[in-house]
Parts: C-alpha cells; sequence; structure tokens
C-alpha cells in the first residue's frame, strides 16, 4: 500500500490516476490522517502543499535517523542541501510527482 500526503487536490487526483492506470494500492492522506500512513509500504510527501512547521519536522526525523527506507519526497522548493540531505538519509527525492514515484517501489518490493 502506498500512503501520499498531500493538502493540493490537483496532485492528490493525479497521484489516483497514477494509482489506477498502475493498479497500485493508494490513500491519500491529509495532515490530520497521517497517523494511517503509519502501515504504508511507501509514504510519498508531497512537501509544497504542507504548512513550513510539518517540513521543519522532517528534517528533525531525517536528522534523527527516525525515517526510514520506503519514503519519498517531491519539491520544486527543495534546497540543494534539503535535498542532499533527503537523499543521504535514503529518501526518493523530485520535483514532481510522476510514476516512477510509485512504480519504483513497487518494482523493488516485486
Amino acid at each position: 500500500m502506498i500512503a501520499y500526503l498531500s493538502h493540493d487536490q490537483v496532485n492528490s487526483t493525479l497521484a489516483r490516476r497514477i494509482a489506477q492506470r498502475l493498479d497500485l494500492g493508494l490513500m491519500v492522506l491529509t495532515l490530520k490522517d497521517a497517523e494511517q500512513a503509519i502501515s504504508a509500504d511507501l509514504l510519498v510527501l508531497d512537501l509544497d502543499s504542507l504548512p513550513s512547521d510539518t517540513r521543519s519536522k522532517l528534517f528533525l526525523r531525517v536528522g534523527s535517523g527516525e525515517l526510514r527506507s520506503g519514503v519519498a519526497v517531491h519539491s520544486y522548493h527543495l534546497t540543494a542541501a534539503e535535498a542532499r540531505t533527503l537523499l543521504a538519509a535514503g529518501i526518493r527525492v523530485t520535483r514532481r510527482l510522476t510514476a516512477t514515484v510509485l512504480v519504483q517501489r513497487k518494482l523493488i518490493a516485486a
């Protein structure tokens, strides 16, 4: 199961379309539903749609080693240093949501 955390309706719709086209299990969540993401095989975060304090908490969790592999983010607004930090923690980083963000995990798990 893939959990997609976003507050952007356009990206949420795109994620649903990609998942449906590729026959992937997907649940679209907002911050208030984030606890449900714990059981997901892959957590994809739309960083541009999340509040800045949530983004800050993400980097704190990365710094403490709390986040596991199986996390991907997309954002147009990450600095190079932020992207390097996430990549070093094993988090997949892309500028925008594409099918490869969701498919890569499926191929690894297969």
